[in-house]
């Protein structure tokens, strides 16, 4: 026999047996591969979820701010106008306040207008002097003047019968 023709040959049985041990070796890689996909669903799903609760946490922070900061400017523009209890008269103003686009706290009338709140408060502080404190101007002579108001205005003012 000639080097050519020395090649080898295999028998049925040994080409099965290659060809099993070849299946074996791609279906333990294929099922490694199938398996990691599986795991990195499950995280998407996980790390999915933790992204949800972080959004739905932080849309809530910046809701509780904003609400932090429209109380806080209504007690800062009552507090200029001399209000009588600056904490207690906010909640005349609170539902109708909010904090627009551009951060600006804004009070919003039946109507839909929107202005500053300082700039309501403002108007509303020369209708109601019922709210105001007497200031006297240092050396201005005898007493002050002091507003005279009816108890009916008072019942008024806040919802009272």
């Amino acid at each position: 026999m000639t080097e050519k023709n020395k090649e080898k040959l295999f028998t049925q049985a040994e080409v099965d047996n290659i060809v099993k041990e070849r299946l074996e070796r791609e279906r333990k890689r294929y099922n490694s591969d199938n398996d990691m996909v599986e795991t990195l669903q499950k995280e998407l799903v996980t790390v999915r979820a933790e992204l949800q609760s972080l959004k739905a946490d932080n849309e809530a922070k910046a809701t509780a701010l904003k609400a932090e900061q429209v109380n806080k400017t209504i007690i800062q523009e009552l507090e200029k106008a001399n209000g009588v209890n600056p904490t207690e008269l906010a909640r005349l103003f609170i539902n109708n306040t909010s904090v627009d686009d551009t951060g600006s706290v804004v009070y919003t009338d039946d109507s839909g207008k929107s202005i500053p709140i300082g700039e309501h408060i403002k108007a509303w502080a020369y209708k109601s002097p019922w709210a105001i404190k007497a200031v006297q101007n240092p050396g201005s002579g005898q007493g002050g003047s002091v507003s005279s108001i009816g108890n009916s205005e008072l019942r008024n003012a806040f919802g009272l019968k």
